[in-house]
C-alpha cells in the first residue's frame, strides 16, 4: 500500500491526466462524432491500453465469479454510465451548473462514510467540501440559462455514479491489483458502450483545426482515461474515499486552465478565484479525512487497550487474593 503522500500524488496526477483531455474532448465535439461516440472511443481505447499493460506486466487477471457483479458495476455504472449522463446534463444545463451537480460526489461520499458506515467526519472535511463546490461553480461559470428538470436529474445521476466509483474501487482493491481493477472496469464499460450504438470509424480520418481526429481520440483514451483511471485507483490504496473524491475535483481546474492555454478561452477573475477555492477545498478535505482516519484508529484501539488494562487489574486482584489466602 502506498504512503499517504505517494497516494495523494497519484490522485493529483490522475486528476491532471483526466482534466488534460478536456481540450481534446471539446475539439472532438465539433466533429461528426456524437457525444456517445466520443465516450465510446475514449473508453474502448482506454480499456485496450490497460489490458495490454496488464498482460505485459503479467498480472493475475482471473476474477472469481462472485466478484464479477462488483467489477461490472464499477465499469458499467461508474465509468460508462457516469460519462453518458454527464454529457446529457451538459447538453441541457449551463456548464457551471452541470459541473456543480456532478461534483456533489464528494458530499455524497462523505455522507455515505458518515452515516452508512458510522465513521467520523471532522468539520474540516465538510468545510473543505463546501469550499470545493463553490470553486467548481466559479471555474465552470454559473451560467444564466433556465434549469432544465431532465438536465438536473442527469446531473444528479452523474454525482451518484461518480461517488460510486470511489466507494466501489475501495471495495475492489481489497481483492485486486489496481491495474487489474482498472482494466476489467474499463473493459466492462467499453462492452456496455459498444452495445449502445456502432462507432463510425471513418470519422477518425477527419481533421479538426489541423489535428487528426484519431490523434485526439488517442490522447483522450490513453491519457484522459487509461492513465487517469489507473492513477485514481492507485491513489485509493492509500487515501480514504472522501479524500480521493475531493482530489478528483482538480480535473475541473486543469481542464479550465488548459482550455485557456490551448483553445484561447479566457478565464475571468471569478474563475481564477474558483481555481484558488478548489485548491483550498482539496487541502481542507485532505486534512479532514486524515483527522477522521486518526479518530477512527484511536477508537478502534482504545477498547483493546481498555480490555488489556482491565485484564491486568483483574489478574493483579486474583494474585493478591491468592497471596492473602495463603
Amino acid at each position: 500500500m502506498p504512503k499517504p503522500t505517494s497516494a495523494l500524488l497519484a490522485g493529483v496526477l490522475g486528476a491532471v491526466a483526466m482534466g488534460s483531455a478536456a481540450p481534446a474532448l471539446k475539439m472532438l465535439g465539433s466533429t461528426a462524432l456524437s457525444p456517445v461516440n466520443v465516450i465510446q472511443a475514449r473508453v474502448v481505447l482506454g480499456a485496450l491500453a490497460l489490458s495490454i499493460a496488464a498482460v505485459a506486466l503479467r498480472r493475475r487477471l482471473r476474477v472469481p465469479r462472485a466478484q464479477w457483479p462488483l467489477i461490472a458495476a464499477y465499469g458499467v455504472v461508474t465509468i460508462a454510465v457516469n460519462q453518458v449522463v454527464y454529457v446529457v446534463a451538459l447538453g441541457r444545463l449551463p456548464v457551471g451548473v452541470a459541473l456543480l451537480l456532478e461534483y456533489l460526489a464528494p458530499v455524497l461520499v462523505a455522507l455515505w462514510v458518515r452515516f452508512a458506515r458510522g465513521s467520523p467526519a471532522p468539520g474540516a472535511l465538510w468545510a473543505g467540501t463546501g469550499v470545493l463546490l463553490v470553486g467548481v461553480a466559479l471555474v465552470g461559470g454559473t451560467g444564466t440559462g433556465p434549469l432544465d428538470a431532465v438536465g438536473v436529474l442527469f446531473g444528479l445521476l452523474a454525482a451518484v455514479t461518480m461517488a460510486g466509483r470511489f466507494l466501489l474501487a475501495e471495495r475492489g482493491l481489497r481483492d485486486h491489483d489496481p491495474l487489474v481493477l482498472a482494466m476489467w472496469g474499463a473493459s466492462c464499460g467499453a462492452v456496455a458502450l459498444l452495445v449502445v450504438r456502432p462507432f463510425p470509424v471513418a470519422v477518425l480520418a477527419d481533421v479538426v483545426d489541423g489535428v487528426p481526429v484519431w490523434a485526439l481520440v488517442l490522447y483522450a483514451g490513453l491519457v484522459g482515461l487509461a492513465l487517469a483511471v489507473l492513477l485514481g485507483v492507485v491513489a485509493q490504496r492509500g487515501l480514504a474515499p472522501t479524500a480521493a473524491s475531493s482530489v478528483a475535483a482538480l480535473e475541473v481546474v486543469v481542464g479550465g486552465v488548459l482550455a485557456a492555454l490551448v483553445l484561447g478561452e479566457r478565464l475571468g477573475a471569478a474563475q481564477w478565484a474558483g481555481v484558488a477555492a478548489v485548491l483550498a477545498g482539496v487541502a481542507l478535505t485532505q486534512v479532514g479525512a486524515r483527522r477522521g482516519q486518526a479518530t477512527l484508529a484511536r477508537s478502534a484501539t482504545s477498547p483493546a487497550t481498555n480490555a488489556s488494562s482491565a485484564s491486568s487489574k483483574l489478574s493483579a486482584s486474583i494474585a493478591s487474593a491468592f497471596s492473602r489466602s495463603r
